[in-house]
């Protein structure tokens, strides 16, 4: 389950956060005052003047083990079903670096292609030494 918070910024920088909650089709923000209306400025009682500037989804992870059942296999699970995302994750995103490494630089190629030219040209006979045989006159 996800969350919707508001953020804020004060004069110093400093971020802060609040819950996001729809009434009677309103979006509020929970306040120790309790709702809100969410507005671009709102004046807090300890950091002060604060300012709105965006709104960020928070996924719940919290476990919820039910009345009963083995809290410990709960754990397990949520811990082996925790280490495949981290997995899945680290797999990706080496594959995402592979593939950006193994992509062909042009101008690597270009050099690569004049050095075999120039190799090819120094190895290749001008007409002159042992193995040039002249015709009859």
């Amino acid at each position: 389950m996800s969350e919707t918070r508001a953020v804020f910024r004060d004069q110093q920088g400093r971020t802060y956060s609040c819950p996001v909650v729809e009434r009677d089709g309103v979006w509020t923000m929970v306040t120790s005052d309790g709702p809100q209306p969410i507005t671009h400025e709102f004046q807090d009682d300890v950091a002060g003047r604060l300012v709105f500037i965006a709104y960020r989804k928070e996924e719940d992870s919290r476990l919820h083990v039910e009345p009963g059942s083995n809290s410990f296999r709960v754990l397990q699970e949520a811990g082996a079903k925790a280490e495949m995302e981290y997995r899945g994750d680290r797999q990706r995103a080496r594959q995402e670096m592979l593939a950006e490494l193994n992509q062909r630089d042009p101008r690597k190629v270009a050099a690569a292609m004049r050095v075999n030219a120039e190799y090819a040209a120094l190895k290749r006979s001008r007409g002159h030494g042992p193995f040039v045989i002249k015709g009859e006159e």
